[in-house]
């Protein structure tokens, strides 16, 4: 029996190295302007930093659905500037609470149209986190222009390891409830100006949050992760962090159907053969 055992063993085994890869479906179909994080093009810097942790990309270029969505870990949403729609906010609501990750990158309040914001929200309220119609700025920690706040003030969480200032541009602020976490914010002398003006610490321009099995991240700014800005300051390793963390299911309660069912198949390899062992003997 000691064979059988070790075979059920080298199976388990290679069902964790084949399930290791994850995969980040990026979507075009909600970027109209075809030019937000293109691996070939804006992200391209992204992209070869993920690629060496093992994340590789899938382009979207349909609505989201059940099966679009199929075979995903992570879905990026940046800058999106058309509109989802209630069936696609149902599907990746359900995408989500199944054990998948989401990251919303977005923008300040002049740079997002006001029907795309809504349905971003729609599909957010569930999780807790807003985007609020307004921009940030932060006279003392800037770089160049007044819409390039630099933000050092940072929660003590997984993403934030190694980090000690993030800097990005044009970001809009987040309004939080529930169970959401802010990852970074403003201090003293930090606001956000437009229709939802803020000051202060009450500025969160990154948030998290985690709902069934799986979690939310939104980060006010689209620029932050783009060829420009990724190397600036400690944006490349914040970038790093944030995808690892996403991308960890290793706290799912319930491990995917087809775990279960190659479980399924190896205790019944080896009742097969135990079961010929015993009539070879007979």
């Amino acid at each position: 029996m000691k064979k059988y055992a070790l075979v059920l063993i080298l199976l388990l085994l290679s069902i964790n190295f084949v399930s290791a890869e994850k995969t980040i479906l990026i979507d075009k179909y909600h970027d109209t302007d075809n030019w937000w994080g293109d691996p070939e093009g804006t992200g391209r810097t992204l992209s070869q930093e993920l690629g060496s942790l093992g994340f590789k990309n899938k382009i979207n270029t349909a609505p989201f659905t059940d099966e679009t969505l199929r075979g995903v870990d992570i879905v990026l949403l940046w800058n999106p500037n058309n509109p989802l729609e209630e069936n696609e906010i149902t599907a990746l609501t359900k995408f989500v609470e199944n054990g998948g990750s989401l990251l919303i990158l977005g923008s300040h309040e002049m740079d997002m149209i006001e029907p795309t914001r809504e349905s971003v929200n729609a599909l957010l309220e569930p999780f807790g986190i807003r985007l609020m119609k307004n921009g940030t700025d932060d006279p003392t920690n800037r770089q160049g222009c007044s819409c390039t706040p630099i933000i050092h003030n940072l929660a003590k969480h997984p993403i934030n390891d190694d980090i000690t200032s993030i800097i990005l541009y044009k970001p809009a602020s987040l309004e939080l409830k529930e169970n959401a976490i802010a990852i970074a914010r403003g201090d003293n002398d930090t606001f956000a100006i437009g229709s939802e003006p803020l000051g202060g610490e009450n500025v969160i321009v990154v948030a998290v949050s985690e709902k069934g099995n799986g979690k939310v991240a939104v980060v006010g700014s689209s620029f932050i992760f783009d060829n420009g800005k990724i190397g600036d300051l400690n944006n490349k390793q914040f970038a790093k962090n944030l995808f690892t963390w996403l991308g960890d299911t290793s706290k799912q309660s319930i491990p995917p159907w087809s775990l279960y069912l190659s479980i399924v198949l190896a205790i019944f390899l080896v009742y097969i053969l135990y079961l010929k062992k015993r009539n070879i003997k007979k």
